[in-house]
């Protein structure tokens, strides 16, 4: 089984990434390709600099590439779960592999924003305001190569709303994996 996750920041996609790697999913990330891009770039790796650079790779080779990447890596006799997916034509590249399900994983605004202060990396947003005016840049397309988040979620074959617990949350990935 081959489960991509989606969703916005603070969600939970981690949350649900490191439990199926507790499973004995291999784990791979679109995120982690942006990484080593702009490491081989010399671009700090900072959330800004890996939004630009994500838009202007998927500009340059196509809005799948990050997929194409890692599908190059993925043994499709194992389990595994494919993070960060942000692009509807990621989405599509990585339905080509056998057994794949994406999953949204979602959760309220609010939540996703004291996860966020939590965790408290360098210079994520302060407000709820600036967390939102943020979410809304990264989830709207200025152009066909940009993030589209929210078209992205709206492919996923299963949506978890993880704005209660770790326990709720899980239990419901693992019904997710029964199905």
């Amino acid at each position: 089984m081959i489960i991509g996750l989606t969703g916005k920041n603070g969600s939970g996609k981690g949350a649900v990434a490191e439990y199926l790697k507790e499973k004995g999913f291999v784990y791979f990330s679109l995120s982690d390709c942006l990484r080593d891009a702009a490491m081989e770039e010399s671009i700090p790796v900072v959330r800004d600099n890996l939004f630009q650079l994500g838009n202007r790779l998927r500009k340059e080779a196509g809005a799948g590439v990050l997929a194409k990447r890692v599908v190059l890596k993925v043994d499709s006799e194992k389990n595994c779960v494919i993070d960060s997916i942000r692009h509807p034509e990621e989405v599509k590249v990585l339905m080509e592999l056998p057994n794949f399900r994406l999953v949204a994983v979602t959760a309220l605004s609010e939540v996703r924003f004291d996860r966020m202060r939590q965790r408290n990396r360098e210079k994520d947003p302060q407000t709820l305001e600036e967390f939102i005016a943020l979410e809304e840049n990264e989830a709207s397309s200025q152009t066909a190569s940009d993030q589209q988040l929210d078209e992205t979620i709206q492919m996923a074959n299963y949506n978890i709303d993880n704005s209660s617990t770790l326990e709720l949350l899980f239990q419901k990935m693992d019904t997710i994996l029964k199905a």
